[in-house]
């Protein structure tokens, strides 16, 4: 009996001894998962911390690293791990115990360190891709945000697996404790009876603990019935629909979801039939806006615990918005906000194809701003893109809703008529000519931009859209050569043009590399005294297939190209270099001027100053020797580029060279512009010299503009003189120099070298020489 006693004391001691022991191991187990559950919450707060602070916003990632670092190393050896938020919930934690566990809390302090140096790294704005990790297995993202994000979930991850793995451990304790009651039986009642109170309260603490980590988390977890009623949701959600939402719970869950979308909900609820369903996208109320949420789904209907689908979601609104923002950048001109290129053909293509099937029309119209470069090129870029934005707003309003109005790039616009007809398309080009030419007032100054707008139809099947913007763009080209501020429609004859003027501008080029332009000269003659005081410098091409041309057929071609600055610098160069080979030879009277034309694009590049001083100095000529012409024309095609060509000219007359305004009388320039900028003679176009001797209207036109020069103090020439009567009539108007096939045709510099050389001839009655029309 005694023996009997003591066993069931031995048995007793030793049941209550390993009740104690077990209770004592499920309280540092409930310990350890209260700590790894902070881990996941500090992890998270961390990666917050960082895309605040880099925000701009204020937040502590170091006091939060801090934290997660004593954490992670208290759990893997033992020692005092910190509470969520500092020393308000310290606790005293044993080294962990088992290969599996300090193995995956091994890993956990690693991805801490990876995560704490990606944050260092993003916070700084450094590149986080060649960063050398400690946790080297898992494969990073390059993205740092991404990075980081990745390295927060791991972090999460391995921290909940090992909590499961301390959990795991503290239920296999409690089955090896249930067990060894029942080979106790009576004898260790009592103990057992006291266990299972320890084992409780550490299944109680521990449950309050995952409940926290739930409630901390910005995991979503939503549970359904079939009908798609809510049975639970974390208080994730709850936060995120705010406090003045109804009731989650029941069919009150359905009213915060938006009305697209419930029948996601009621759909998968229905017919749950897939093992591992898709991630499900919908949205929820939150305040007066809306959240996006992604959730995966999982069917615990069968559970007893859950008996519901279980969503687990995330708040993904503002990847959503990220991914729609890059969306629209990828087809949308970040500048003006219309369709861009590649949209552009896309939706041409589209309007083909339903074009084809409706047997309707589709239009194309280009639009290029007729001298734009030279806004930026003199106003700058802001300005110009400033301008660019008001075309746009312009073009959008002239179209309709359905239309397509595009940038394809530069100041290059493009247009899709849909369900159209020839006669609405010449409507809507002829507007987008008269509103571009409305003036813009910016900054202060008002810029007057005309458009160039070629239109392409359509009107038969099998129309690519490759053809109809070649077509289009042809005809825009042709609008440009034909004017400007106007628009073109295609027709087969354009295209061979195109094909002639690319040739054409292939010829120009070459024949520049080849030295295939040459210069003639036309006297000019004073008409009091009949001295020949100046030359006009008259460029020819004698080109080896065309002849020998005049400007009128290259010049125009030139001109849509750089060709025109290569040309104009080397009609200075030569006539300078001439000039000064007459002025050695002692064959040019005191006053003598030699006049080289020069196009609106030489002075709107800028540079003619420095040019014309190479060309001068090149040759040793005097400043007072040269003279240029330009038509007013030129001067106003650019109103932005006024300014600057008025600066530019006011350098060249500070330098003494003449300025000469051609064909006056002929262009659409304000007579304001004649103070605006230095001029020192006005030629009188020969449209208004030819007859002028009959009194015609003409004649009036070119006595009032004699009179306008000479009341402006400027010398007042005249262009195209051919009969004695027109010298006679322009004598009597008192007009100083005039030059025509009267006195002599353009010719080679040797025939006016000769002519120079004539002691003192009759002006008006000398043998004309043999020149070119």
């Amino acid at each position: 009996m005694a023996f009997i006693l003591a066993v069931f004391a031995v048995t007793s001691v030793a049941a209550v001894g390993l009740s104690a022991l077990a209770t004592v191991r499920a309280q540092h187990r409930a310990v350890v998962i209260e700590v790894a559950a902070r881990q996941r919450t500090l992890a998270e707060r961390y990666m917050n911390d960082v895309l605040l602070t880099r925000d701009g916003q204020r937040a502590d990632p170091k006091g939060t690293a801090r934290l997660l670092q004593l954490s992670g190393q208290a759990l893997l050896d033992g020692g005092t791990a910190p509470g969520v938020d500092g020393d308000d919930d310290r606790t005293t934690v044993a080294a962990a115990q088992g290969a599996t566990v300090r193995r995956q809390l091994q890993q956990a302090l690693h991805l801490i360190e990876d995560l704490i140096a990606t944050g260092e790294a993003f916070g700084r704005h450094q590149p986080t891709a060649g960063l050398k990790l400690t946790a080297g297995e898992h494969s990073l993202p390059a993205d740092p945000e991404t990075r980081l994000r990745v390295l927060a979930t791991l972090t999460s991850n391995v921290s909940l697996n090992a909590a499961r793995t301390i959990a795991a451990n503290a239920d296999r304790q409690l089955a090896m404790l249930v067990r060894l009651q029942v080979l106790l039986g009576a004898l260790g009642l009592l103990g057992s009876l006291l266990l299972a109170w320890l084992l409780v309260a550490a299944t109680r603490r521990q449950s309050a603990h995952f409940r926290s980590l739930v409630h901390a988390s910005n995991d979503l977890v939503v549970i359904l019935t079939e009908q798609a009623h809510c049975l639970y949701t974390s208080p994730s959600v709850t936060r995120m629909v705010g406090r003045d939402a109804p009731n989650l719970i029941g069919p009150g869950f359905r009213g915060q979801v938006h009305a697209d979308d419930i029948s996601k909900l009621l759909t998968l609820a229905s017919s749950f039939d897939c093992d591992e369903p898709p991630p499900l996208r919908f949205r929820l109320r939150a305040g007066v806006g809306w959240r996006e949420l992604e959730a995966t789904v999982t069917d615990l209907r069968q559970d007893r615990h859950v008996q519901g689908i279980v969503l687990n979601g995330r708040d993904v609104t503002e990847r959503v918005a990220l991914e729609e923002q890059l969306h629209h950048q990828a087809f949308h001109d970040s500048l003006t906000g219309l369709a861009n290129r590649a949209l552009f053909r896309d939706r041409l293509d589209h309007a083909l194809a339903r074009a084809a099937r409706g047997g309707h029309t589709v239009a194309v119209l280009i639009a290029d701003l007729d001298e734009f470069k030279q806004v930026n090129d003199t106003l700058g870029h802001d300005l110009g893109d400033r301008l660019l934005a008001t075309v746009a707003d312009r073009l959008a309003i002239i179209t309709r809703s359905g239309d397509t109005v595009a940038r394809l790039g530069g100041d290059e616009f493009a247009i899709i008529l849909e369900d159209t007809d020839e006669g609405l398309a010449r409507a809507v080009a002829e507007r987008i000519v008269t509103e571009t030419a409305v003036p813009v007032r910016l900054a202060s100054r008002e810029l007057v931009v005309g458009a160039s707008v070629g239109v392409a139809v359509a009107d038969h099947p099998g129309t690519s859209g490759e053809d109809l913007i070649r077509h289009a763009d042809v005809a825009m080209y042709a609008a440009k050569h034909g004017g400007r501020n106007r628009f073109e429609m295609f027709h087969p004859e354009l295209a061979r043009h195109a094909g002639e003027l690319l040739g054409l501008q292939h010829e120009i080029h070459v024949g520049l590399q080849k030295g295939e332009f040459v210069m003639y000269y036309q006297p000019e003659v004073d008409l009091a005294g009949g001295a020949i005081l100046g030359v006009e410098a008259l460029m020819r091409w004698a080109s080896p297939t065309r002849g020998l041309v005049g400007p009128l057929a290259f010049i125009p071609a030139a001109e849509s190209t750089a060709a025109i600055v290569a040309l104009g610098e080397f009609a200075l160069f030569s006539a300078c270099a001439q000039t000064a080979q007459w002025q050695d030879q002692g064959l040019l009277p005191d006053v003598f001027t030699t006049w080289v034309n020069v196009s609106a694009k030489q002075l709107t590049a800028g540079g003619i100053r420095r040019t014309v001083e190479a060309a001068l100095t090149a040759a040793g000529l005097p400043p007072t020797r040269l003279g240029v012409e330009l038509t007013e024309t030129s001067l106003v095609a650019d109103n932005a580029g006024f300014e600057n060509a008025c600066h530019e000219l006011e350098e060249l007359h500070q330098m003494g060279i003449r300025i000469a305004i051609d064909d006056f009388g002929t262009g659409f320039s304000s007579l304001s512009h004649l103070t605006r900028f230095p001029v020192d003679a006005l030629k009188v176009d020969r449209s208004f010299v030819s007859g002028i001797e009959h009194h015609s209207k003409n004649a009036v036109i070119a006595a009032n503009i004699i009179t306008l020069a000479h009341a402006l103090g400027l010398a007042a020439i005249a262009e195209g003189i051919e009969t004695p009567e027109q010298l006679a009539e322009l004598q009597n108007l008192h007009c100083d120099m005039a030059q025509g096939f009267l006195f002599a045709r353009p010719t080679p510099a040797h025939e006016v070298t000769a002519l120079l050389a004539t002691p003192t001839p009759n002006p008006f009655g000398f043998p004309h020489l043999i020149g070119v029309p």
